[in-house]
């Protein structure tokens, strides 16, 4: 019983310094465990009162429109919203991309926000920037699908929405390349301190009344050894300066949010992805999607904005939060007035050749780590037989 604990406690833990980045990165673990014993489905029935509904159809709905508009659709300003769809519509598969049309009820959209829930912080990544301008739009001019993605968040114990939080986002490029960190393998020149100017795909908004904060952004690239997706912080009790950023405060939940496969594969085939010759990863060859998904769903919802993905998408999620967390942050860089400035002290410096050893994109995990992956994939299976034999 004793082993037991032990193993599924290292299971936890250890592998997930494993699994960032590694280009080519071996995964060594031999199945993924749910990051957290918990989910949102206790708050299926607060999700699905009327007025929780409404408003949050009113919100995404605001955002799809304006998203249609751009694209010099007509809009119904007052789009159908019927009652008795509130318990039917209770599930909407992702894996479908629902087109919209004029004058759906969009209910049919809005009513499963899926969730994203308590991730620990090794999930941050190598390739954060702390202070990040609040700014909706984070494309800086970039070529890419478009992608306006909507993030609600709420108290996973209360289930009420959080107000006044900061969500703070990043992503890589179309081509994979993560903009704003110097001297990470594979994403770009390691000597090139310009890099450090760029702040394309970083960017922070807050919550609104709803709990939810929206950011017009791109499809994400993808790079070898991880599958495509998108970090998130969410930050409570900010504030926000006179530069337009924020301070203080603390990280109650640290995720990713990942894409349907099929979405994927239709987006990569667009310029400029199609020109990035990274292997792509699977969703279900990613160690941190399969302990994500496990007991969770991390996998966003979405709507094609037009006819077909080049005309862009609306992504929704929603994330589960513990307002009394205060998940550790250890940036790769800062956000200055000056542009960008490395952290001494973070997890770049302490890659080979950074001063800190370690290997595949996290920092102190060379020979020790990969003997002791080893050593738990062989008794995984020993952990499972004794748990079903309680």
């Amino acid at each position: 019983m004793a082993l037991k604990t032990f193993l599924s406690s290292l299971l936890l833990t250890a592998p997930l310094a494993l699994a960032h980045p590694g280009h080519h990165e071996k995964v060594y673990a031999h199945r993924a465990l749910p990051l957290e014993q918990r989910s949102l489905d206790h708050c299926s029935q607060e999700f699905n009162e009327p007025e929780f509904v409404k408003r949050t159809v009113e919100v995404h709905g605001q955002e799809l429109a304006r998203l249609r508009r751009a694209l010099g659709y007509d809009v119904d300003e007052k789009p159908k919203l019927s009652p008795r769809d509130y318990i039917s519509v209770s599930r909407i598969d992702h894996k479908q991309n629902i087109p919209v049309t004029t004058g759906m009820d969009l209910s049919t959209l809005f009513t499963n926000s899926g969730a994203c829930m308590l991730m620990p912080a090794v999930d941050q990544g190598p390739l954060y920037v702390k202070g990040e301008e609040i700014r909706k739009d984070i494309t800086n001019g970039e070529r890419g699908v478009k992608l306006t993605l909507a993030i609600q968040v709420v108290d996973y114990k209360t289930c009420q929405t959080v107000p006044n939080a900061y969500v703070d986002i990043w992503s890589s490029n179309a081509t994979g390349i993560y903009v704003g960190v110097q001297g990470y393998p594979g994403m770009g020149d390691p000597k090139d301190a310009s890099i450090l100017k760029g702040t394309t795909l970083r960017g922070v908004q807050p919550t609104d009344s709803h709990g939810i904060a929206a950011f017009d952004s791109l499809f994400p690239g993808h790079y070898d050894g991880r599958a495509t997706h998108i970090h998130a912080i969410v930050y409570l009790g900010a504030k926000k300066e006179a530069n337009n950023t924020i301070t203080g405060g603390r990280a109650a939940h640290i995720g990713q949010i990942y894409f349907d496969q099929g979405l994927i594969t239709n987006v990569e085939k667009a310029s400029p992805y199609n020109t990035n010759k990274m292997a792509i990863v699977q969703n279900t060859r990613d160690f941190l999607f399969q302990a994500g998904a496990n007991g969770d769903d991390p996998i966003v919802r979405y709507a094609l904005v037009g006819k077909d993905v080049s005309e862009g998408l609306f992504a929704w999620i929603r994330f589960g939060i513990n307002q009394q967390a205060n998940k550790p942050v250890d940036p790769a860089a800062f956000w200055t007035a000056n542009g960008g400035v490395m952290n001494p002290t973070g997890p770049i410096s302490k890659l080979p050749g950074g001063g800190g050893g370690g290997f595949g994109g996290w920092p102190g995990f060379g020979g020790w780590g990969r003997r002791l992956a080893d050593k738990l994939a062989g008794r995984t299976a020993e952990a499972e037989v004794e748990q079903d034999a309680e």
